[in-house]
């Protein structure tokens, strides 16, 4: 049977999207084939139109890291034909085809049964920003914060800050400051539920000084770079930054102070290689205990699978808050 995907194809250096049409492959051993029904654009996916953002090392290539959807067939015991499932992290999207295709072809240790509180949409609109927003507060939790200790959300317009946000919130934190340039959004973020919305600006001190006032308790960031940098230093005693971004930069120049003197913990937050057998726990947080009354305010918008090449090419350029979901 014949199906189509969006695939990458590079042109000199220009990245060129182009629908084809390719054949299922016959299954081999614990492989599974899903139908897809949704997928998503994350920060990721649309670097991968970048050819020198180092995302993608070979063209041509279907991307998409997330999708959800219906196996069709299977030759794993651990999956079924009509099973609901979801896939985020791995090599998917990135070194083997991806999300952005009617049907997908991957291990099934891949895969994730849907959880029975969560729809194929829903999935996706949580995809790997609500699950590294998940891996990041459950970092935070092994601290044990009171519920008034004060949070920091970086990028909290984006799908990792919403999310982490919208979670704290849902879990009855009261003293969360959300980070963004975008000042229009303000409402949007305390609806979400931030008790404060500010500047990276704001973060900023003039002087430079490697141990500054003690603001945050915990932190929760996807940006990096030099905010990260000016982070560090306001952190509180035994206090901890959960790092899953580097939209402002891999570099990090700081010192050592904060984590001698205040013993303070810098987390990574990898998404892309969680272990397969842990995965299933963080879905079934999300499908529960953090998934938010009020998620319906955490904005999305489901383009089709046509309008997937214009809207992918544009992500990077244009503002934008929450999630992009496509249906296809």
């Amino acid at each position: 049977m014949k199906y189509q995907a969006l695939e990458l194809q590079l042109n000199d250096t220009k990245v060129i999207p182009t629908f084809i049409e390719q054949q299922l492959p016959e299954l081999a051993a614990d492989q599974v084939t899903v139908k897809v029904a949704y997928s998503d654009i994350n920060y990721k996916d649309a670097l991968t139109l970048n050819a020198r953002s180092g995302v993608l090392r070979n063209y041509p290539q279907i991307p998409g890291i997330d999708a959800a959807g219906t196996v069709v067939a299977s030759k794993s015991t651990a999956f079924k034909v009509d099973q609901k499932v979801l896939i985020t992290g791995f090599d998917f999207g990135i070194s083997a085809p991806g999300g952005y295709a009617e049907f997908i072809t991957v291990p099934a240790d891949w895969l994730v049964a849907l959880p029975e509180k969560l729809t194929p949409q829903e999935a996706m609109w949580y995809g790997t920003a609500g699950f590294t927003a998940a891996l990041s507060v459950r970092a935070l939790l092994k601290y044990d914060f009171s519920l008034d200790a004060p949070l920091l959300i970086t990028g909290a317009t984006g799908g990792v800050g919403g999310w982490a946000t919208a979670i704290l919130h849902q879990l009855g934190y009261r003293n969360l400051t959300a980070v963004s340039r975008n000042q229009a959004a303000t409402d949007y973020l305390h609806q979400l539920g931030a008790t404060m919305v500010i500047t990276p600006d704001e973060l900023a001190d003039p002087r430079h000084k490697p141990l500054q006032k003690q603001k945050f308790s915990g932190v929760v960031d996807a940006v990096g770079g030099d905010l990260l940098a000016e982070i560090l230093p306001q952190v509180s005693y035994s206090g901890i930054v959960a790092l899953s971004g580097n939209a402002g930069g891999n570099k990090l120049a700081t010192t050592t102070l904060p984590f001698i003197l205040r013993g303070i913990r810098l987390q990574g937050i990898d998404s892309v290689s969680y272990p397969a057998n842990k995965r299933d726990a963080v879905w079934q947080q999300l499908a529960t205990d953090f998934k938010p009354a009020n998620r319906e305010l955490l904005q999305y918008k489901t383009i089709d699978f046509n309008q997937l090449p214009t809207t992918l090419a544009n992500f990077l350029a244009e503002k934008h808050q929450g999630r992009t979901l496509v249906s296809i």
